[in-house]
C-alpha cells in the first residue's frame, strides 16, 4: 500500500506567508511609503530651500546675524535711493541747471555702483549692526525726529544759484619759483581794484574777461548752477551764497590761497519733495523697512559727530620726524634695474629752458661749469649741505620742494644722454658726487643715491640702525625722504591720533619717545620710517580739527571694524574679518 501525503487545502481567506497575493501587498506597500517619503523629502526640502532664501544668514557681526531677507530688502532700497538720484538729475538737466556732460559723469559713476550694489547693501547692514553697538557704547542715541529729519534730507534739492567768479592766482617769484607774503599782497592788490572797478559801475563782463586768471574769463567766470556742497573752493562757495542777487561778493582768499570775487545772478531755493514716501511705497519698499535704513544713517552722523568732537579736545599729541619713499608709479617702473639720484642744475644765465639755443663758445657756459665745480667742490667738503644748496641754487624750479631728487630713471628712461651716461656708470655706490656733467640744460652736480636693490622697504630697514639720533635722523630724511618735510629733516609736527592714516596712527603711538618705528608700509602710497621726538597733551590745531572732520571718523571707524567679528556668507563676499 502506497502511502502518500495528504494534500495541503487553500483556504479563502487564509493566505501563507509565501502566497503571490502577499507578496504583491507588500510590494505596493512599499511602493506607497516610498512615494510617500519622496514627497516628505521634498516637502522638507522646499521649507528649507524657503527658509535659507528668507532666514538664512548672509553675514553676522559679533554673533548678530543679518539674513538674507535683510540683504533682499535694503537692496531694493539701495536701488530705489540710486534711481531718485537720477531722477533728479534728468530733471535738473531738463532745467538747464546742469550740463549734459556733468549729468553723464554722474549717471555713468551711478551705472557703477549698481554693478555692485548686492555687495553694497550688505556691506551697509554690516556697519548698521556694528555702528548701533558702537553708538550704545559711546552714549550716542537717535529719537524718531532725527530718523524723520534724515527722510527729509533725502527728499530734499539744495539751494542752487548760477555763480560767476573772478580769480586772481598769486604769481610764483621769478627768482625763487615760490608764492611769499609780496606776492599774495600783489594778488590781494589786483582783486581789489578788480572790485573796485565793479563797484564804481563797469559792468561784471568787462572786468572779468580783462582782470581774472581763470581759464573762463573770456566766458565772464561762468561756473553755471552750483550748491554750496559742491566742492568748490569752500569759503567762496560760503561767500556766494551768502551774497544777495547781482552784488558782488568782498574780496575772498580761498583755502588754496587764490582771490576770488563772485556774484550769483538766479537762485533756486530749496524744495521738498512732497511726493518722497509715495514713491517710496510705489517702488515696493515698506515704510518701516525704510525708516530702520534712515535710522541707521542717522546714527552714523550723530556717532561721526561724537567721535570727531572727542577728537578735537585736548589730548596727548607726539612729535614726530618721517623719512618717506613714495611708493614708483606703475607707468614708470621699469623692467630693469633702476636708479636714483638727485642732482643741482647750473644753467647758463640760469636759463635751463634756453640753454640750448645759447652756443658752446657763450660765456654763460663756462660761468656755469665754474658755479657747478664750486658746488662740487664745497660738497665735497660737507656733503650733508646737498639739500639746502639744491633747495637754492638749483635752477631747476621743482629743487626747491624736492632738493634735487630724481625720480627712478631707468635704462630706457627718457633723459639727456650725458646725463644718463653718467648714472649709469658702473661701479657707483650711495652717496657717491661724481664729476660734473653737461647736458642740454646746463651742468649738473650729481648725487648717487642708490640702486633699486630690494626696494624701498630694504632701503630704510638698512637707514633704521643708523638713526641713533634725532640729528642723524633729520640728516638722513633731507638726505633721502621724499615727503614735503624732507627740507626740514622730515619734521611733520605734532601729530594727534586719528590725523593720520591708521598704519601711521598706530606706528606713532606704539614707538617709545626717542626711538624709531619699524619701517611702514602704505599700499598706494609709500614706505615710512618714523621716529618719535616728545610727547605733550596739546589742544588740536584748526588743521588738525579740519583733518578730523574729513577723515576722522573713517580713520576710527575703521579700527573698530578691523576689531569686529564679521563673517560674510552670501556670495562673493564670502570671507571672515
Amino acid at each position: 500500500m502506497t502511502l502518500r501525503a495528504r494534500p495541503v487545502a487553500n483556504r479563502r481567506g487564509r493566505a501563507g506567508w509565501d502566497s503571490g497575493d502577499r507578496r504583491n501587498n507588500l510590494i505596493n506597500l512599499g511602493f506607497f511609503l516610498a512615494i510617500g517619503l519622496s514627497l516628505v523629502i521634498l516637502v522638507g526640502y522646499a521649507a528649507w530651500s524657503w527658509y535659507d532664501d528668507h532666514f538664512g544668514t548672509a553675514a553676522t557681526v559679533n554673533g548678530q546675524v543679518i539674513t538674507k531677507d535683510h540683504v533682499r530688502n535694503r537692496l531694493a532700497i539701495e536701488a530705489f535711493r540710486l534711481d531718485y538720484i537720477e531722477r533728479r538729475i534728468q530733471t535738473l538737466l531738463a532745467m538747464g541747471r546742469m550740463t549734459s556732460a556733468d549729468a553723464q559723469a554722474q549717471i555713468d559713476r551711478l551705472t557703477q555702483v549698481r554693478g555692485q550694489l548686492t555687495g553694497i547693501a550688505l556691506e551697509r547692514l554690516v556697519d548698521l549692526s556694528l555702528q548701533a553697538k558702537l553708538a550704545t557704547d559711546n552714549g550716542v542715541q537717535v529719537d524718531e525726529a532725527d530718523v524723520d529729519r534724515q527722510i527729509t534730507s533725502e527728499a530734499t534739492t539744495s539751494e542752487q544759484r548760477h555763480v560767476w567768479m573772478i580769480e586772481i592766482e598769486p604769481i610764483p617769484n621769478a627768482e625763487t619759483g615760490e608764492i611769499g607774503d609780496e606776492e599774495k599782497r600783489t594778488a590781494l592788490g589786483r582783486a581789489q581794484r578788480a572790485l573796485a572797478r565793479l563797484k564804481n559801475g563797469e559792468s561784471w563782463e568787462d572786468v572779468a574777461r580783462t582782470a581774472s586768471d581763470s581759464g573762463l574769463a573770456p566766458q565772464f567766470g561762468d561756473l553755471g548752477w552750483l550748491s554750496v556742497e559742491s566742492g568748490y573752493d569752500q569759503p567762496f562757495m560760503e561767500a556766494v551764497f551768502a551774497a544777495e542777487l547781482n552784488a558782488p561778493t568782498s574780496v575772498i582768499e580761498g583755502e588754496d590761497e587764490v582771490y576770488r570775487i563772485g556774484r550769483t545772478t538766479e537762485l533756486s531755493p530749496e524744495v521738498v519733495d512732497p511726493n518722497f514716501q509715495f514713491e517710496i511705497e510705489e517702488a515696493g519698499i515698506l515704510p518701516a523697512d525704510y525708516r530702520v535704513a534712515a535710522r541707521g544713517d542717522a546714527l552714523r552722523l550723530k556717532l561721526s559727530d561724537k567721535v570727531v568732537a572727542d577728537m578735537s579736545q585736548p589730548a596727548v599729541q607726539r612729535q614726530v620726524l618721517e623719512i618717506y619713499l613714495p611708493e614708483p608709479n606703475a607707468s614708470t617702473l621699469g623692467t630693469e634695474p633702476g636708479v636714483k639720484v638727485r642732482h643741482i642744475l647750473y644753467a647758463p644765465k640760469d636759463d635751463a629752458n634756453n640753454a640750448e639755443e645759447l652756443p658752446a663758445a657763450d660765456p654763460a657756459w663756462a660761468a656755469a661749469k665754474a658755479e657747478a665745480e664750486a658746488a662740487q667742490a664745497a660738497l665735497k667738503r660737507d656733503p650733508n649741505r646737498f639739500d639746502a644748496m639744491a633747495r637754492t641754487d638749483s635752477d631747476e624750479p621743482s629743487a626747491r620742494d624736492t632738493g634735487g631728487k630724481q625720480p627712478w630713471y631707468y635704462p630706457t628712461s627718457s633723459v639727456d644722454q650725458a646725463f644718463k651716461s653718467a648714472i649709469f656708470t658702473e661701479g657707483l655706490t650711495p652717496g657717491q658726487l661724481l664729476e660734473p656733467v653737461k647736458s642740454a640744460f646746463g651742468w649738473h652736480v650729481i648725487q648717487f643715491m642708490r640702486p633699486t636693490g630690494d626696494g624701498d622697504t630694504a632701503w630704510l630697514q638698512t637707514l633704521a640702525p643708523t638713526a641713533t639720533s634725532d640729528t642723524i635722523f633729520k640728516q638722513l630724511a633731507k638726505d633721502n625722504s621724499e615727503g614735503e618735510e624732507a627740507g626740514d629733516g622730515g619734521d611733520i609736527g605734532w601729530i594727534a591720533k586719528g590725523q593720520l592714516v591708521d598704519q601711521l596712527d598706530t606706528a606713532v603711538f606704539a614707538t617709545a619717545i626717542g626711538s624709531n618705528s619699524s619701517v611702514i608700509t602704505v599700499t598706494g602710497d609709500g614706505n615710512y620710517l618714523l621716529r618719535v621726538l616728545g610727547e605733550e597733551t596739546r589742544t588740536p590745531t584748526a588743521e588738525q580739527i579740519s583733518i578730523f572732520e574729513e577723515s576722522g571718523f573713517q580713520y576710527w571707524y575703521t579700527a573698530q571694524k578691523e576689531a569686529a567679528d564679521i563673517t560674510y556668507l552670501l556670495g562673493s563676499a564670502e570671507a571672515t574679518g
